[in-house]
């Protein structure tokens, strides 16, 4: 009976904490504490997502050969930025969005946080603001007449930043971040965090915070339903550019008094009958 009792034991053992290897983490887990703590011992090439030596997402792994449910850290390189889980029979992968080791939010596409290329030897980081021309240019699409998102206008923006991202190319992971940003705008959770993360890094690199990331900052705010905190965005675009037709259209939107909404609706109609956001209030 001993021997039985030994041999189940062992069996549940060895099924338990050596074969199954699923490690749940949770928002705000730090993955850096936990991977020192607890290294993992194989790695297993994945998936390329740009076209350079520091563009392939790898994997991190307790086991050699790994099942669904087995838990696999996110790698580039040395630099862990997630970790890919499965929780009750659903993959989660969750990221850490500013390189601090948190994990910051769960969202079941697979990317690289263009942070990974900030640290990466492949990227040349410069104080030149080769960045600022695509800039200016992206916020002079938005304050056009034409619609960007009509006749390819916005697709041959972002493209710009996509033909930017090459190793010869000095903050290459800025161009990145942009078109990182883009591609996933339509997650406004993941966009606001990305384009805070980019924010953060222009202005350590610069000096500076670039109006259109602020416009995206505050669109993304709106679309989660924050508009307190956007108005005061708002503000700072419109005290340096007073005619920024669409921080003047969200302004109207933010504005709670009917009296001074219908005299900014009036003022965009009047000043700014042909532009395209303004053709649609």
């Amino acid at each position: 009976m001993k021997r039985l009792f030994f041999a189940i034991f062992g069996f549940i053992f060895i099924n338990t904490f050596i074969f199954s290897q699923q490690i749940l983490f949770k928002i705000n887990d730090n993955i850096l504490d936990y991977i020192d703590k607890n290294p993992p011992a194989y790695l297993t090439q994945g998936t390329a997502v740009l076209d350079s030596p520091d563009g392939r997402i790898d994997f991190y792994k307790y086991k050699a050969e790994t099942a669904d449910t087995d838990t696999k850290f996110l790698v580039q390189g040395s630099t862990v930025f997630g970790v890919m889980q499965s929780e009750n029979g659903t993959t989660n992968i969750l990221y850490d969005i500013t390189g601090d080791g948190i994990l910051d939010i769960g969202f079941n596409l697979l990317f690289m946080p263009f942070w990974v290329l900030s640290g990466s030897d492949y990227t040349k980081i410069s104080s030149a603001n080769n960045l600022l021309p695509y800039l200016d240019n992206g916020l002079e699409m938005f304050n056009s007449d034409d619609n960007p998102y009509q006749n390819g206008i916005i697709q041959n923006y972002v493209m710009n930043y996509s033909n930017n991202t090459g190793l010869a190319v000095e903050n290459r992971d800025l161009f990145y971040g942009m078109l990182e940003y883009y591609s996933l705008s339509k997650y406004p959770n993941l966009a606001l965090m990305l384009i805070t993360e980019l924010g953060i890094r222009y202005n350590s690199r610069f000096g500076s915070v670039h109006p259109l990331f602020l416009l995206h900052t505050a669109e993304s705010m709106i679309n989660l339903g924050y508009g307190d905190y956007a108005r005061p965005v708002i503000e700072s675009i419109l005290s340096a550019n007073p005619d920024f037709v669409p921080a003047l259209v969200y302004s109207w939107q933010l504005e709670t008094d009917p009296a001074v909404k219908k005299i900014k609706y009036d003022d965009l109609k009047k000043n700014h009958p042909n532009h395209w956001i303004v053709r649609q209030i």
